[in-house]
């Protein structure tokens, strides 16, 4: 009998989930297409390419050649894809090594020659935490810090715990609470809030703006960068992230150039930054040569888990790591800066991995 995990399980699950993709998941307002031919469209994907069609709207498959649809990969979440690459490269078993932000923190502070934020500690939903906070901050020169969810993921409650009128104010997303009023919900890691590069924060002033840096650790044992995207906040956001109203653009990461054209969660294009009005295309990120290094020194050392994505932000004095992701959303990376298998490297690599779920992808090699 098979078990619910069971891939042909998973897959028919998500063959019954297709009405909601194709109602909910599709932003009608920006697709040119008919609904009968999304309909199709959508049949072809899950049936000739093999995997959910959650990535039509976001890579706007109505505009493109079908030919180049082979070129996606689509969401490493779901089943054929998933199913590949946890039996090599994404084991389950070294998840909780990236998914806990403190486990993480300790095993990427063992990697030579990586910068972080300072790390000020762990507070649990059973201790005096809002003490910790208030010592902390009466100890250090910046007076910010920044309090993450060990297991959090999209943003989710990371809070700014601040001096304001020598009173402590925390604020979370646009709500700012006394520092009475805030509650942790769940075990919580205490960092530095880092200062950023004065070009970067010349785009977005008042989120910490990441970059998102996938690489690979291929067969031949050698980290290499398949794929790279930069986020930045919008309006008076500390986080850069899309659940808080963020907008995402791709990058040339063979030169670390921004590309044309950025994007927000509902798959609205933006040319420029819709409050600094800074055009992205062409935009030189500063320090990439850094940013490369610290991305395959730390892929280098996890050869363990080899798909990883690196959360990177340009401080004023370098590049720092803020968080690395094991199950990186490969449809943000192929939506901001085009398809992976569109590199004739990432094809090859990914064949020899078995990580190919279709004839059509196998037939590009």
């Amino acid at each position: 009998m098979l078990s619910e995990s069971h891939p042909l399980i998973r897959r028919a699950l998500r063959f019954l989930a297709l009405p909601y993709c194709y109602v909910s998941l599709v932003n009608w307002r920006e697709c040119t297409a008919s609904k009968y031919q999304v309909l199709k469209d959508m049949f072809f994907i899950f049936f000739k390419l093999k995997y959910f069609p959650d990535n039509y709207s976001p890579c706007r498959f109505w505009e493109k050649d079908r030919r180049l649809w082979s070129y996606y990969y689509g969401s490493g979440y779901e089943p054929y894809q998933r199913n590949k690459l946890r039996k090599e490269v994404q084991r389950r078993e070294y998840l909780i090594m990236f998914d806990d932000k403190e486990v993480c923190e300790l095993l990427c502070r063992g990697i030579n020659n990586i910068k972080m934020p300072d790390f000020y500690g762990v507070i649990t939903t059973d201790m005096d935490y809002r003490s910790s906070i208030k010592n902390i901050l009466k100890n250090i020169s910046d007076k910010e810090i920044i309090i993450k969810p060990t297991m959090g993921s999209a943003g989710r409650n990371i809070a700014i715990a601040f001096y304001k009128d020598e009173k402590i104010k925390v604020k979370i997303g646009d709500k700012t609470k006394s520092l009475e009023e805030f509650k942790i919900e769940e075990k919580s890691i205490m960092q530095e809030l880092v200062r950023q590069n004065e070009k970067i924060a010349s785009i977005a002033k008042d989120s910490v703006n990441t970059i998102r840096v996938v690489t690979l650790y291929t067969k031949t044992n050698k980290a290499i960068i398949i794929s790279a995207s930069m986020r930045f906040g919008v309006g008076k956001s500390h986080i850069d992230n899309w659940s808080a109203g963020g907008i995402a653009v791709g990058i040339d990461h063979n030169k670390g150039v921004l590309k044309k054209i950025a994007y927000d969660k509902k798959g609205k294009q933006y040319t420029k930054h819709p409050v600094s009005n800074i055009v992205f295309d062409g935009f030189q990120i500063p320090e990439w040569d850094k940013i490369v290094d610290m991305a395959i020194n730390i892929q280098t050392a996890c050869s363990f888990f080899k798909l990883l994505g690196m959360d990177i932000a340009v401080s004023k004095t370098g590049p720092v790591l803020i968080e690395v992701n094991p199950s990186t959303d490969l449809v943000f990376q192929e939506q901001t800066a085009g398809p992976l298998l569109q590199d004739i490297v990432v094809r090859k690599e990914f064949e020899k991995y078995d990580l190919l779920i279709n004839r059509y992808q196998k037939s590009l090699i």
